[in-house]
């Protein structure tokens, strides 16, 4: 072999491995950024011929497991989903407080029994305003309750109004990528377009196509969110439909409208626009017919000033916001009705038969204890299978980027161990070159 090929296999080895040092660097340098993507050093270049000046950093090989990668995306949506349905319906469950003396449970039990104790006793004025008192704290329960969960939807909006803007910055930020693989700018960007994807795959249900260079097409129940080098932001809009607001998310100069399927968003949109419009509506079922049946039965009683047909409960109650008793008992409880009109002083009839409304199976099958019972049953059942499917999901996730990252993860040990052998034959390559050079020094000093 000729010395000057020696010489540039020396030079080209000095290159490869001083690259591979780099590269190798690089990897123990970012050993706890989740977001990044393990490097090889491609020495092969070292046996194909000698056309090649070395490695550079563009030349490291950028590993990839693309399909548990796509898969984690896929996954990511459902569990970011559980995660968020969860937290809400625990608020919501906070609001109906019946792991407290206010819940609705408890101030139902207490109100059948004031009528309970008048029917025992019902020319005491004491249980009468007993009654009256604890009509009121059921009404001011009911209030409260349709007051808070209203509260609780405004206070969704601007999460979801947030969200949307997120998307629509990464989004553009990946429009943004696209342009700048297309023009080969750096292969990092690689790792940053992963984790926007990522970052976007937690907010909203979404597919991605990536081309050959590493430009990538998002799209969102089969809308287009990046398509090339062009973003398509979004906006939320707000209608009222049957009495209650509905969010809906469009194309932002559209009325196309996105049918969010998964991620974070749709758990904000499925309590905001389904979840809580339900309970306020059972609620007012609740109201209402609490209101009716009571003062029907009140109506037919006769009270301590000899008079009939004054309801117990305001008779305009369209549900639970305006649930409330009658201004004339609260002012004055005396007017709350004990016995039929024939009966003799001392009989406490339509007391007994509204304290018997606990147990009356009327409304749906059922007392309207157990139609409330039933809310509460609902929601905790729903509260317990999204902490199941987020645990479930939590599991698949993590198996996923485990086996991603036994292909993309830095081993620091394994990295080491690289260096060390770059190192070593970096300074075996640097041997040659010396031994070369003293070999022609000698060579010359013949003459």
């Amino acid at each position: 072999m000729a010395i000057s090929n020696i010489y540039e296999l020396g030079k080209r080895s000095l290159l490869a491995y001083q690259s591979a040092i780099n590269t190798t660097a690089g990897n123990i340098a970012n050993v706890n950024n989740e977001n990044y993507a393990r490097r090889r050093a491609d020495l092969s270049q070292l046996i194909i011929g000698f056309t090649s000046m070395g490695l550079s950093d563009a030349d490291g090989v950028r590993l990839r497991q693309r399909y548990a990668q796509n898969q984690i995306w896929q996954e990511n949506q459902k569990l970011n989903e559980y995660q968020t349905s969860g937290m809400l319906l625990r608020q919501a469950e906070n609001i109906f407080a019946e792991d407290t003396d206010a819940g609705l449970s408890s101030l139902l039990s207490q109100f059948w029994d004031a009528w309970n104790d008048l029917a025992n006793d019902p020319e005491n004025e004491y249980t009468r305003a007993l009654v009256r008192d604890k009509g009121v704290l059921v009404a001011n329960s009911f209030q409260r309750m349709h007051k808070d969960f209203k509260e609780m939807q405004q206070q969704i909006r601007p999460q979801i109004d947030g969200q949307i803007e997120q998307i629509n910055q990464k989004t553009a930020q990946l429009a943004d990528i696209n342009k700048r693989l297309r023009l080969k700018e750096s292969p990092d960007l690689l790792d940053k377009r992963d984790e926007l994807i990522s970052d976007l795959s937690s907010l909203i249900d979404l597919k991605v196509k990536e081309k050959e260079d590493g430009q990538v097409n998002i799209y969102s129940d089969g809308l287009l969110l990046v398509g090339d080098e062009k973003s398509y932001a979004l906006k939320s809009e707000v209608e009222t439909k049957d009495g209650n607001e509905v969010a809906y998310i469009r194309y932002q100069n559209s009325s196309k409208t996105f049918n969010v399927t998964s991620g974070s968003l749709k758990g904000l949109l499925d309590v905001h626009n389904n979840k809580i419009p339900g309970y306020l509506n059972k609620l007012d079922q609740l109201a209402v017919y609490l209101a009716k049946s009571v003062n029907d039965i009140h109506k037919t009683g006769e009270n301590l000033n000899g008079t009939t047909g004054v309801a117990f409960f305001d008779e305009n109650i369209t549900g639970a916001a305006d649930f409330q008793v009658n201004q004339s008992i609260v002012d004055d409880p005396s007017f709350i009705a004990s016995r039929l009109p024939e009966e003799e002083e001392g009989s406490g009839s339509i007391a007994q038969s509204l304290a018997d409304l606990r147990s009356k199976k009327t409304m749906n099958g059922g007392s309207a204890d157990e139609f409330y019972q039933g809310m509460l049953t609902d929601i905790g059942n729903k509260i317990n299978e999204a902490g199941f499917m987020e645990n479930s999901q939590r599991n698949i996730v993590q198996q996923l980027q485990n086996q991603k990252d036994s292909v993309t993860g830095v081993s620091l040990d394994e990295e080491m161990t690289k260096m060390v052998q770059f190192q070593q034959a970096y300074q075996a390559a640097a041997k040659i070159v010396n031994t070369v050079n003293s070999m022609v020094e000698t060579v010359l000093s013949i003459g």
